[in-house]
């Protein structure tokens, strides 16, 4: 997994806490116990339109 999390962006020091934090509630069991956030978004439709508040919005999920 990316290690920039563990990375305070103000002195570049390295510290396991916020992975080890993120994996007591982002493990994910279909990416055998990986930390899963930040994900990528493929837009499909939609390109320049504007979302508010509200506005009823799906997405689809592949974790393959």
């Amino acid at each position: 997994r990316c290690s920039i999390p563990d990375v305070n962006p103000a002195d570049a020091t390295t510290s396991p806490r916020v992975g080890d934090t993120l994996q007591t509630y982002r493990a994910n069991a279909q990416m055998e116990g990986a930390i899963t956030f930040g994900m990528n978004a493929i837009i499909r439709s939609g390109i320049g339109a504007t979302l508010r508040l509200g506005q009823p919005v799906t997405g689809e999920f592949n974790f393959g």
